[in-house]
């Protein structure tokens, strides 16, 4: 089990894919599934403060490696999803139906914005939960390169350019002060959060790139510019939804993307929350909200050890501390993460646990 835990989240990828190729009602298979999956896991499993040994790193890195084409494979049934009439993209209806007994064109011909609606859901959460999370796993392997490159790409589905550069290089050495964009100040909503966040975090990607670049004597508008690479990554799906389905395939993706982003900046914003940190002050496990959910855990690759991820961020996902005596959010991450979504019900529950903090750490 202690190998088997991390595939959960690559076979959630095909429900997605599956319920998007059915079409109709079905597409918001994938979308159910997860939610059940991953908040009753949490509320059935408890805890987990474990930490296990591997001898076979390899295995447990194999979930890592399969995100790029499982999300590839997702996002493909989505673009063919974006056609209409006798279009099928590379053959996809016609290949399927060969071999299923279903009329995949005419299921997806007869399928209505609320079905597309939860494919949109589908996508973007399973895009956050694994391409983000997978790619936000191998970005810290800066002397990787092709770890790196995957990273890139992963993150190239919700449009993320940016975080490749600052998410390492700006949120870890400025966590928890006012100079970090990633993090939360006491009494801000998730949704202004996201829109500071969101904008100020790419400005800092750009201005880190910038310095990069003028250091080893590169223009600025280079291949070497990580930026503009990454908005060409971007491009290229939006290029992939656009050939089949036109207009609405560009919305389908980029709808999922936007959920996708939307989700990252939210796991930013309960992540650490009204926490505080002089500069130069050495990052702590009391400086991000910590949880040890075990379904939680194993559906996001320990990210839920997020007091250890900051400590040592070079530490890959299988060794991290849970740290029992870290910070503790108020649930699992999804459940966590929707009553971010209703900021009355966040403050009254986050705030008690923010005051006990303030009394044992803030300065």
């Amino acid at each position: 089990m202690k190998y088997l835990k991390y595939f959960i989240t690559p076979a959630l990828a095909p429900v997605v894919m599956v319920g998007i190729l059915l079409g109709g009602h079905w597409m918001w298979l994938g979308l159910i599934v997860l939610f059940a999956i991953v908040i009753g896991g949490d509320i059935l499993l408890g805890d987990d403060v474990s930490r296990s040994e591997y001898s076979h790193p390899w295995l447990i890195e194999l979930p890592l490696h399969l995100a790029l084409p499982f999300v590839i494979s997702m996002l493909m049934s989505l673009s063919w999803a974006s056609g209409n009439g006798m279009q099928d993209f590379l053959g996809i209806g016609q290949l399927l139906g060969g071999v299923f007994s279903y009329d995949f064109l005419a299921a997806r011909n007869a399928s209505i914005w609320s079905d597309y609606l939860g494919a949109v859901l589908g996508a973007g959460f399973m895009v956050a939960g694994y391409a983000t999370n997978v790619g936000h796993e191998l970005i810290h392997r800066v002397k990787d390169r092709i770890a790196m490159l995957a990273g890139r790409w992963l993150l190239s589905t919700s449009c993320n350019a940016d975080f490749a550069i600052e998410h390492v290089y700006g949120h870890h050495v400025n966590v928890c002060t006012d100079d970090d964009p990633a993090t939360a100040k006491r009494g801000e909503n998730v949704y202004s959060f996201f829109i500071r966040s969101a904008v100020y975090g790419h400005l800092s990607a750009w201005k880190y790139e910038i310095k990069r670049l003028r250091k080893k004597g590169h223009s600025l508008y280079s291949i070497h510019n990580r930026m503009i690479t990454g908005y060409l990554m971007s491009a290229f799906w939006c290029l992939l939804f656009f050939i089949p389905g036109g207009v609405f395939g560009l919305v389908l993706f980029l709808g999922q993307a936007l959920v996708a982003k939307f989700i990252l900046e939210i796991v930013n914003y309960m992540e650490h929350y009204g926490l505080t940190r002089k500069s130069g002050q050495p990052v702590g496990p009391e400086h991000s909200w910590n949880t040890n959910s075990t379904m939680s855990t194993m559906v996001l690759f320990s990210l839920t050890r997020h007091s250890s991820h900051h400590e040592k961020p070079r530490v890959k996902f299988w060794k991290l501390n849970p740290y029992a005596n870290a910070p503790e959010m108020p649930q699992g991450y999804l459940t966590t993460l929707l009553i971010c979504l209703i900021p009355p019900l966040w403050y009254r529950t986050i705030n008690p646990k923010l005051n006990e903090w303030e009394k044992k750490y803030a300065a």
